[in-house]
């Protein structure tokens, strides 16, 4: 029985990519590949026609960085030092201390943020937003604002939605009494229910109970009424708004 499902699943494979052969005009051959080595021909058909189709798309290309990130998720560290070790310039040490921070490590991340954000590109958006992330990333607390406040120094054209968040979010770690007109901020250049949530989550936090439980009703609500993919986007936030809620009327 294993070897008949094991063969059934081989020939679904193999007509899931001769129906994709069909409708994008691949030549005749590929069926003959396909349905004559139900296995090998599709891990072929995969590798030369799929996959070329799949980098195509923003979609596509998350999927094969989710698969090559699981098969060998320290690639791109490898990939950067080697080219850090070649050629130790301000772009490479940048791209290096982002793989770092991908893989969590953080400390040393920071050290080479640091070295790049300095000199003539001092006020570089792009150095400086990643050395506030990571530091927020490291609860650095104090150098994230710090960095997050540079960052926005350098003018308001290179704020982001993201950056407006981490830096509420900084604050609020803090104990700052600026979070609540930073997290205000935040919700006004964001869209979606995240910067609603962290902010609903500050509120619980200061014993502002009821201010919170309209923001989450709210984005429970926005969840309920949002079409399907907007939903399956954000489907963590408005769980934990629904979560929330549930919580606190017990």
């Amino acid at each position: 029985m294993p070897y008949i499902a094991a063969g059934g699943l081989h020939f679904a494979i193999a007509i899931f990519f001769a129906i994709h052969a069909i409708r994008t005009g691949r030549h005749f051959y590929w069926l003959m590949i396909l349905f004559s080595f139900p296995l090998l021909g599709s891990a072929v058909y995969f590798f030369m026609e799929y996959m070329p189709d799949l980098r195509m798309t923003r979609g596509g290309r998350k999927v094969i960085k989710a698969v090559s990130d699981a098969i060998d998720p320290n690639r791109a560290l490898r990939e950067a030092q080697a080219d850090f070790e070649r050629a130790p310039t301000v772009a490479n040490r940048g791209a290096l201390a982002a793989a770092l921070s991908g893989l969590g490590r953080y400390d040393e991340a920071i050290t080479h943020y640091n070295e790049a954000a300095s000199g003539s590109y001092a006020n570089d958006q792009h150095f400086v937003r990643g050395l506030a992330s990571t530091n927020l990333l490291a609860e650095r607390w104090s150098d994230a604002r710090a960095a997050y406040e540079r960052l926005f120094a350098i003018g308001r054209d290179v704020r982001q939605p993201d950056d407006d968040l981490g830096y509420a979010f900084t604050l609020a770690q803090l104990g700052d009494s600026g979070a609540d007109d930073a997290f205000r901020h935040a919700i006004a250049t964001s869209n979606g229910p995240v910067a609603r949530c962290r902010y609903a989550q500050y509120l619980e936090g200061v014993s502002r109970m009821r201010e919170a439980r309209e923001i989450y009703e709210a984005v429970v609500k926005e969840g309920r009424l949002a079409p399907r993919h907007t939903q399956d986007l954000h489907k963590a936030w408005y769980r934990l708004a629904a979560d929330a809620l549930a919580r606190n009327s017990q």
